[in-house]
């Protein structure tokens, strides 16, 4: 069901999300799929499940629950230091941008569920987030939960007034969105094209009161440490590096090079001892990458997918899915359509 090779997450999360579970009265033994809960049960025994495990329980439980604010009513719960190692950085960071800078070069240390980009449009900042993992019962709740646990670390470096402008979600409405108004305080636009929140990009670089720069360089080298410790192969990593640099366009062999502390050299003569090429690689990720955003998104349209490709138009997009997938957007499209699990719309997030 859960490939690892999708890529893996910090089973924190989940022992995190089973105890809000408890206190909020839903029984992961009986709402999950008995193949979903053992992965449940094996978080409080195992450092890493497979990334896709996070999301699946999160959108069953809001499922089953009938709640369409499950995700934000876990993040505004939970202990936002309880996650993983990435989660200490927060504190010392001196700025917003120096936090998120940090939280994309690190974040395959904590989940490769999900990856997050910085736009900048005039004087608006909007920080995107986007699904990385199959989903087979949708990744709205997930991605709410994340969008939460970014508005809580903003208030936490720059205090608990801070509003953003606006939040962007790309679900409909949900009945009612009273906790979600609460939880973000600012405007909230459904059936937009991303995920992300947007606010003012001069809020990036205002200093925090909380910045300690000697033990964000401390908490640096242990991250480090823990990256050489990383588990999977070589070829796992390229492929998140190369994942998690596509929307900026540095999915690029010197970036991931030395992301994963090796010279191009020495990258491309260690994968070609384990049979493959970064090319291939990267061909590999923007193949997966396209057929997630054709299975999952609701209004799909090449704009969209040329930037989750890492391309400035969308004819690049167009012409990758004829000359590598065989095929054209259309026919993507209505292939796809016919094979949502129909479970996915039961809940309206």
């Amino acid at each position: 069901m859960n490939d690892p090779e999708t890529g893996l997450a910090h089973a924190s999360a989940m022992r995190q999300f089973t105890r809000f579970a408890e206190v909020a009265g839903i029984d992961l033994r009986q709402v999950c799929p008995s193949e979903l809960f053992a992965y449940v049960e094996q978080a409080h025994s195992v450092e890493w499940l497979p990334a896709s495990v996070q999301v699946d329980v999160l959108q069953v439980a809001a499922i089953a629950s009938d709640r369409a604010d499950l995700g934000v009513a876990f993040s505004m719960w939970c202990n936002v230091r309880g996650f993983g190692p990435v989660s200490q950085l927060w504190d010392h960071c001196s700025t917003l941008d120096e936090a998120t800078r940090l939280t994309r070069r690190y974040m395959h240390l904590e989940s490769a569920a999900m990856r997050s980009s910085t736009d900048i449009t005039g004087h608006e900042a909007a920080f995107r987030h986007v699904l990385m993992v199959p989903a087979r019962y949708g990744g709205s709740q997930f991605l709410q939960a994340t969008l939460t646990l970014q508005v809580r670390i903003a208030r936490m470096m720059l205090g608990e007034e801070w509003m953003p402008i606006r939040l962007e979600l790309d679900h409909p409405a949900p009945p009612c969105d009273r906790y979600l108004q609460a939880a973000f305080r600012c405007p909230i636009e459904f059936d937009s094209d991303r995920c992300a929140l947007v606010f003012r990009k001069s809020d990036l670089h205002r200093a925090s009161s909380r910045g300690n720069p000697n033990m964000r360089q401390f908490l640096e080298q242990q991250l480090a440490q823990a990256e050489s410790e990383w588990p999977g192969d070589l070829v796992q990593q390229v492929r998140y590096f190369i994942a998690s640099n596509l929307i900026e366009r540095r999915a690029n062999l010197p970036h991931v090079a030395s992301l994963a502390g090796l010279s191009t050299q020495s990258l491309q003569r260690r994968l070609a001892e384990r049979g493959t090429t970064f090319a291939m690689i990267l061909e590999q990720v923007r193949k997966q990458t396209a057929d997630e955003y054709f299975r999952t998104a609701r209004r799909p349209n090449l704009t969209e997918l040329s930037h989750r490709l890492g391309y400035t138009d969308a004819s690049a997009a167009s012409r990758f899915l004829r000359q590598h997938m065989a095929t054209g957007a259309r026919a993507l499209m209505a292939q796809t359509r016919t094979t949502r699990t129909p479970v996915r719309d039961t809940l309206n997030v």
